[in-house]
């Protein structure tokens, strides 16, 4: 992971393991969640912007092999709820600069963030029913951003999906050329470094709250779920 400033309280977090499409093993699952930290706890902090080295923003997520309790496999995916739960408490809005492909965890954590911005040519995916397992920590959420049977069938299939469709069903904000999605999220952040920084905290924090989207409790029945079921599966 690394952070960079770019003045004006804006501080981006970029993935760097670009050898395999900034794929996020456990232990940069980790890193991750201690740099949100760090950039967190700035004291002129306006704006967090997510972006990818090189092609691609986050290919997805790989979890920890050979477990084969429920307690392992649980606090493995408990990594991805500690990073949810950063973004989550946030005082600021999150902007996602996405470029080639946003997956698995990189497709939901994009959903997440309070405004996306992507490249023509991202590729999105939910793949985890590809290779047999079902995308319940990201349904926890999907669904209060993207219509009921539109995330069902994405998390059923596991097709890819381009930035067209993603803005149509609610996941990205606004489409850009290829390339650029970066300067323009530094740019949104600037927007947004511009207005009251109190109106700003309170407006995430009452928008989010009605939208439903701090109450992890469906998360951490999923990551319960998927657990039970991973463990079984490995004996």
């Amino acid at each position: 992971m690394k952070i960079d400033a770019h003045g004006e309280g804006i501080y981006a977090v970029t993935f760097t393991h670009t050898a395999d499409g900034n794929h996020i093993s456990s232990a940069q699952l980790a890193a991750f969640a201690g740099a949100l930290d760090e950039v967190l706890a700035k004291p002129d902090l306006t704006a967090v912007v997510l972006a990818g080295e090189g092609a691609h923003f986050c290919a997805g997520r790989v979890g920890l092999r050979g477990l084969t309790s429920a307690a392992e496999v649980r606090d493995d995916l408990n990594l991805i709820l500690e990073v949810n739960a950063r973004l989550r408490a946030s005082p600021v809005p999150f902007i996602a600069a996405v470029e080639g492909k946003a997956l698995g965890f990189g497709c939901g954590f994009t959903t997440q963030c309070d405004i996306a911005i992507a490249a023509e040519d991202a590729v999105f995916a939910l793949p985890e029913m590809s290779h047999g397992l079902p995308p319940l920590i990201v349904l926890s959420y999907f669904g209060k951003f993207v219509p009921f049977k539109r995330a069902f069938e994405l998390a059923l299939t596991s097709r890819h999906f381009g930035a067209a469709e993603a803005k149509e069903i609610g996941i990205v904000t606004e489409v850009v050329a290829p390339g650029t999605a970066l300067a323009r999220a530094l740019d949104f952040a600037r927007t947004i470094a511009a207005l009251d920084g109190e109106s700003v905290r309170l407006l995430r924090a009452f928008a989010r709250r009605v939208a439903g989207l701090s109450d992890e409790t469906e998360a951490r029945n999923a990551v319960a779920t998927m657990a039970i079921s991973l463990a079984a599966r490995a004996h």
